[in-house]
C-alpha cells in the first residue's frame, strides 16, 4: 500500500487513531464510526484488523471497562447488559456477562445505595406515594430488575416507617 496521504487506507488509519485517541472503543463501535465517516467496508474491514495487530482494539479491554465503570457509577446488570449490546459487545463473547459479574447480592447492595442517595434528595417530595413511585422509576432505569427494587423499597420503608434507616 502506498503512503501517499491520497490512500484511502492511510485516511481511515488515520481516522480510527484520532478516534482511539479520545478514548477506547470496540471493534463494531470503531468500524460503525468509520463507515459513518465515509469509509469503504473493505477499508474499515483493512484498518480493524491492524489495529487489533497493534492492540490498539481489544473488545476485552473495553468490556472489563464498561463493566467496571457502569457498576462504580450505580447500575444494574439489565442496564450493564444493555450498554454492552450498544457497544456490539455481547455477553456472549465475553467469559462474564453482565448478570454473572453481578451477583444478586451485589445487585442488592448496590441498588440499596443508589436507592438511599436518591431517596435523600426526594426528600422535598411532599406526597409519599409520589417520592416512592420516583425513586422505583429511578432504580427502573439504572438497570436493576423488579424483585431486587422491592426489596430495597421494603428496606427503605420499612414497614410502618417512610424514613429509610440511618446508614451504617
Amino acid at each position: 500500500m502506498s503512503n501517499s496521504s491520497g490512500d484511502p487506507y492511510r485516511k481511515a488509519l488515520n481516522s480510527a487513531l484520532r478516534i482511539l485517541a479520545r478514548r477506547e472503543h470496540s471493534s463494531v463501535e470503531l468500524a460503525q464510526k468509520l463507515m459513518r465517516r465515509g469509509h469503504a467496508e473493505a477499508v474499515v474491514q483493512q484498518v480493524i484488523l491492524e489495529c487489533l495487530r497493534l492492540n490498539y482494539l481489544d473488545d476485552r479491554r473495553v468490556l472489563r471497562q464498561v463493566l467496571d465503570g457502569m457498576q462504580r457509577k450505580g447500575f444494574g446488570p439489565q442496564r450493564i447488559r444493555h450498554e454492552l449490546l450498544k457497544r456490539g459487545l455481547a455477553a456472549g463473547e465475553s467469559d462474564c456477562g453482565a448478570a454473572e459479574c453481578m451477583p444478586p447480592e451485589e445487585e442488592r447492595s448496590t441498588a440499596s445505595r443508589v436507592a438511599l442517595k436518591k431517596w435523600k434528595s426526594l426528600q422535598q417530595e411532599p406526597e409519599p406515594g409520589r417520592r416512592r413511585l420516583r425513586l422505583m422509576r429511578f432504580l427502573r432505569s439504572r438497570g436493576f430488575s423488579y424483585a431486587v427494587i422491592y426489596d430495597v423499597m421494603e428496606t427503605l420503608e420499612g414497614p410502618a416507617s417512610e424514613d429509610p434507616p440511618s446508614s451504617s
